[in-house]
């Protein structure tokens, strides 16, 4: 297995466009929230009866993962398929036989890389959204109070964020593992995250069918992770519920993947 390792990180890190897309994955997060906060108007709730409703700081300020995660597609879709166009997988099976070991392999190198990339662009995410929400004048009295880096709940949507996108990231890989091809995996990723909340914006239903869709979406579930504010998540699901749904997503991915990826003819 530390052979194939190797080889897989090799293979993913001397790929010039791998190391871009990793990049772009931390600077769309970091960028994301500079943008989503300079974009958020400031309410003139100040002196209204009942105050200004709270908002969810934390989850404004991670908001760059929707745009974050394709960068985590991307790049474990072209590390699962660029080797099958040109049929260069052959010459990995021929040097290492176990095609179970190089799945896992590629899949382990894949969450490693997103690891590092997306934790790097939560932080900085954090460290940018918070003066910049202070800057535009976003204030407690308005309802936007943040909570202290040494929160609990700041904290567990932070880690929340990054297990987030390693799950995509690993969603991706199964899908790519068994259609094989860089953009249909892309497609059907893509498809599979943001297809249910098109729904849910352009196709008018009941409350009930809403926290349905909501509560078995990849994303709307799993970003209930981040939600620092009763009432104001993308599901209804606990945090830790609604990512394990995503994660549900993911290993069910992965064991068709895998089993294709081992015993299908290149």
């Amino acid at each position: 297995m530390r052979r194939a390792l190797l080889a897989e990180w090799t293979k993913l890190r001397t790929l010039p466009s791998n190391a871009w897309t990793l990049l772009a994955l931390t600077v769309l997060m970091t960028a994301g929230a500079a943008v989503v906060v300079a974009a958020t108007d400031v309410p003139g709730c100040r002196g209204e009866e009942g105050g200004c409703p709270v908002q969810d700081t934390t989850a404004l300020m991670l908001m760059g993962v929707h745009v974050a995660q394709i960068a985590a597609i991307a790049l474990a879709a072209a590390a699962i398929c660029a080797e099958f166009q040109p049929r260069l997988i052959r010459t990995t099976f021929a040097m290492k036989p176990q095609r179970g070991a190089v799945f896992v392999a590629k899949a382990l190198v894949v969450c490693g890389a997103v690891l590092v990339t997306a934790l790097a662009g939560t932080v900085a995410a954090i460290l940018v959204g918070r003066p910049a929400m202070t800057g535009k004048g976003l204030t407690p009295q308005l309802g936007y109070t943040q909570l202290s880096l040494s929160a609990g709940a700041l904290q567990r949507a932070a880690l929340g964020t990054v297990l987030y996108l390693m799950l995509v990231a690993l969603l991706t890989v199964g899908i790519a593992a068994a259609v094989r091809h860089v953009g249909a995996a892309i497609g059907i990723a893509v498809t599979a995250l943001y297809g249910p909340y098109m729904v849910t914006v352009l196709v008018p239903m009941s409350a009930q069918a809403l926290d349905r869709i909501q509560d078995a979406s990849p994303l709307m579930a799993g970003l209930a992770v981040q939600t620092t504010v009763a009432g104001t998540g993308t599901s209804s699901l606990a945090p830790w519920s609604g990512l394990g749904v995503l994660a549900a997503y993911a290993v069910g991915a992965l064991l068709i993947g895998g089993v294709l990826f081992a015993r299908r003819d290149v």
